[in-house]
């Protein structure tokens, strides 16, 4: 058996706190980026897992590929699906560039028990591990390094396990050490593979002499059953299934389970970084809203004998002190914090303490910190980055973060898909749930990873997508499961399962507007979000939308969503009792568009833009009448939706469509709707365009424009301000080129409160975000707050001027048929009000912090009206 490693803990302390650390809304933005890089003095490297209690993660000190398929247990690791290339990254050793040498052991053994010469499968070592972004994150999804190891028909290999011969040595013991060395011999260097016994008697050895120096440099990792086609095809960040086996691949021995104890490694050649750890505190996301601080601690798959507390501490002067602690959750992994009457006033230091506990009785304290900044609310700009769609082909993301970090949004709003099924190779489990949990966990892991240094010290929301659920498409009905089709609706995935993607993402929301859960117990997260005095409405877009299938006409095609047939009347598919948003969130909106507490400005927040904007879909360039999974349908309740949103002159932020764009809504007619904002996907996987002259439908005035006004594929008028097509044939050899062309990048929306205006910011992968003239063409664009209800007035009310307050709310109501045709707040005391038909009014003035009103009846609205109303409140 091993010994137990020695352990650097105040070491660690500094890499999980300090060193990670944004220190405070005032650092630099990529500080602790830049920290986490520089190489440390090297101890030997021994592994701990002799001293963990039994669970799936395996340690801040690893990555498992893939995280579902590795556990400790019995004081060592084991991999339990003998599958092909299964691996495991050291992540705080590094071989790093410079001259020098090389020295690692592992003790190796069956999971099944017997000798290791009744295996079919191959166990070793992959060194060198490089992705092509040389980062080390990258390189654990998407990198390829050299394999050394053992066979259980006796053969050893360094490189391709299918030039190895059999018979090379004799394995019959149940347990061998393996050791490889790498010495340097001129400008190249031999790397050597020997086994070894219990007694340490050497059975074998093998050599490669003339190993370029650069093979040698990056990661350090531990495999089972490496080597050949099925290894490419489902390890390494590829797109392959789950569970390939590597019997299906002529080059590869066959599969096996192997159990991993004891791993060492020192040598000149490697590298110490610590800040590379990850966990057990792995990210943090909260948000601030009206006075209450929520925060969700993301944790990883721990044990029945790790501790199951987070604490959650503020700093107080020089001492830290607990505000509360949380239970993780059993199958979320999360632990959630919810503190009211929080001082929202000032930036408040925090951290997130947990005990990691040793079988030995030792125990770690690790922190995880940050600050939960003040209400921003005598900031004049708010800025929200419009972050979405990341299939993560350039994990870490690190530019997309670094160029984040320079726009400084003061809200996140991850707004869906924030990975796919292929994010991180190895495909998806569905079932068992329990296996499927986790697997989902890992993709979300990579998210976290992505942008924790920005969500720690920022309010952030996260809005869960069709991918997100493990789905090309979803229509949610209510929470339903699905029953036949995808396009009939309903989810894929079993409840408790969609629950926690929704409690990973959104129990950091604010409190839902009704958390009465939907069908199959779903939980609810849609509700208001209010923060620098911007009133947000939070949408779930997905969730409560019906599915076409068996609702409408027959398509034309093989899928039930997709019309091809350019005479298709999209009036058909406008059938009576079809759902949105659903009847609970559409009363939300519509008290939000009139509750204006606390705030100069409004805006939603959802998935998808509710116009069916591409009309061109595919790497096979479908040209779409009509597309069911866009919310222009069912037009009915998008209609409602939008003349709730348009009252209130709320924008619209979004994502989804893979095409960046920003467009104003009609309802009626041009103009006279909400704007949109889609925002670029971080990494276009499947592409879109904006091609009106291929679709007459649009109707373009001129067959040539992009922009102006159209009609989408179901009707809807539509006026087009900014957009970007990606190339029809991006560049493939280099992952920054490719991305770039496909018209990937971030987008900012800035909330002007002095102005009420709102100007739309849209950077491509490449831009140096520092540098004027380097957006996408087309953008920025600042539009005025009013332009989000731009339908051309009929009449006005005389001029209003208020005293008593300042800055008051105005509401206009139809005295005809007692609707509120909208309500905002003026920036100032007077303001003139103009309305859609003469007629009589109701004028409501308030100050609804106070509970302060005036209401005037009776107000008569003319084309020609140029009095003035004197109101005190």
């Amino acid at each position: 058996m091993s010994k137990p490693a020695t352990k650097l803990t105040r070491r660690r302390f500094i890499a999980s706190s300090a060193s990670l650390a944004v220190s405070s809304v005032l650092a630099t933005p990529l500080a602790p980026l830049l920290r986490v890089n520089a190489a440390q003095p090297m101890p030997e490297f021994r592994s701990d897992w002799d001293a963990c209690p039994d669970r799936v993660w395996l340690g801040q000190d690893y990555w498992a590929n893939p995280l579902q398929d590795w556990r400790i247990a019995k004081g060592r690791i084991e991999c339990t699906n003998a599958a092909a290339d299964r691996s495991v990254h050291v992540l705080t050793r590094h071989l790093g560039e410079r001259t020098g040498t090389l020295d690692m052991r592992v003790r190796v053994g069956r999971v099944e028990g017997g000798t290791l010469g009744t295996a079919k499968g191959t166990v070793g070592f992959r060194i060198g591990v490089q992705g092509p972004l040389r980062d080390y994150r990258n390189s654990l999804i998407y990198g390829r390094g050299l394999d050394a190891g053992i066979s259980g028909d006796g053969a050893m290999f360094i490189g391709e396990v299918r030039n190895a011969k059999p018979g090379v040595v004799k394995l019959n013991t149940a347990a061998a050490d393996l050791r490889l060395t790498a010495e340097p011999s001129g400008d190249t260097y031999t790397v050597t593979l020997t086994v070894h016994d219990d007694s340490g008697k050497e059975l074998g050895l093998v050599s490669k002499t003339d190993v370029p120096a650069g093979q040698l440099v990056g990661n350090l990792a531990l495999v089972c059953n490496a080597g050949g086609a099925a290894a490419a095809a489902t390890g390494r960040g590829a797109r392959g299934a789950a569970n390939v086996k590597a019997d299906d691949d002529p080059d590869n021995p066959g599969p096996a389970q192997f159990w991993f104890a004891d791993w060492r490694i020192s040598g000149s050649k490697v590298e110490a970084h610590a800040g590379h750890a990850f966990g057990p505190i792995l990210f943090s996301q909260y948000t601030l809203s009206n006075g209450v601080m929520k925060l969700t601690a993301q944790m990883p798959p721990l044990g029945a004998l790790d501790s199951q507390v987070v604490r959650l501490q503020v700093r107080k002067a020089s001492k830290w002190s607990t505000v509360g602690d949380a239970t993780i959750h059993a199958e979320a992994r999360t632990a959630s914090f919810r503190v009211a009457r929080w001082d929202d006033r000032k930036d408040v230091p925090y951290r997130l303490a947990y005990t990691l506990q040793f079988t030995n009785g030792r125990s770690e304290e690790h922190f995880w910190t940050g600050t939960v900044r003040r209400d921003p609310v005598d900031k004049p700009v708010i800025t929200v980055a419009d972050v979405s769609c990341n299939i993560h082909q350039a994990f870490p993301n690190a530019a997309y973060v670094e160029n984040m970090a320079k726009l400084d949004p003061d809200l996140l709003a991850f707004t869906g898909d924030q990975f796919y099924e292929s994010s991180g190779g190895y495909g998806i489990i569905r079932t068992p749930v329990d296996k499927a949990m986790v697997d989902y966990l890992r993709k979300w892991y990579l998210h976290g990873w992505t942008w924790r240094e920005l969500m720690r010290d920022r309010p952030s929301v996260s809005l869960p997508d069709d991918h997100d659920v493990y789905q090309g498409n979803l229509w949610g009905e209510s929470g339903d499961g699905r029953k036949s089709t995808q396009e009939a609706g309903g989810y894929d995935m079993a409840p408790e399962w969609v629950n926690v993607v929704y409690r990973t993402q959104t129990a950091h929301h604010p409190d839902p507007y009704d958390p009465t859960a939907g069908r199959r117990g779903t939980l609810q997260y849609y509700g208001p979000l209010t923060y620098g005095r911007v009133s947000f409405a939070v949408l779930a877009d997905r969730q409560y939308k019906s599915g076409p299938e068996g609702k409408v006409p027959k398509t034309d095609t093989a899928r039930g969503d997709h019309v091809k047939d350019p005479n298709f009347d999209p009036a058909v598919a406008d059938v009576p009792g079809l759902e949105l948003l659903g009847a609970r969130q559409e009363q939300f909106l519509r008290e939000w568009a009139g509750d204006w507490r606390g705030a100069d400005m409004k805006a939603v927040i959802s998935q998808s833009v509710f116009t069916a904007m591409p009309t061109t879909h595919g790497d096979a360039r479908m040209i779409l009448r009509a597309d069911y999974d866009t919310n222009a349908w069912p037009q009915t309740p998008r209609n409602r939706a939008l003349r709730e949103m348009r009252s209130a002159f709320a924008f619209h932020v979004a994502g989804d469509q893979h095409l960046p764009a920003l467009v104003q809504y009609g309802i009626e007619g041009h103009r006279d709707g909400p704007m949109a904002f889609a925002g670029p996907a971080v990494n276009v996987g499947y592409p879109r365009w904006w091609e009106p002259a291929t679709a007459p439908w649009t109707r373009p005035k001129n067959a040539h424009d992009l922009t102006g006004d159209f009609t989408d594929s179901f009707g809807h008028p539509l006026t087009v301000l900014a957009v970007k097509n990606g190339a029809i044939q991006p560049r493939r050899g280099d992952v920054s080129q490719l991305m770039d062309d496909k018209a990937s990048g971030l987008g900012v929306v800035r909330f002007n409160k002095a102005k009420r205006s709102i100007t739309v910011e849209c950077w491509p992968f490449l831009a140096d975000v520092t540098m004027q003239g380097t957006q996408m063409p087309g953008w920025p664009v600042t539009i005025d707050m009013l332009d989000n209800y731009a339908r051309k007035p009929a009449a006005y009310l005389p001029t209003l001027h208020v005293s008593g307050v300042k800055n008051p709310v105005v509401q206009i109501v139809d005295e005809a048929n007692g609707e509120i045709v909208y309500t905002l707040r003026i920036a100032g005391q007077r303001w003139r009000p103009h309305v859609f038909a003469p007629g009589r009014y109701t004028v409501r003035i308030s100050e609804p912090e106070t509970r302060r009103e005036r209401v005037v009846k009776g107000v008569i609205a003319s084309r020609d009206q140029a009095g003035t109303l004197d109101v005190r409140v």
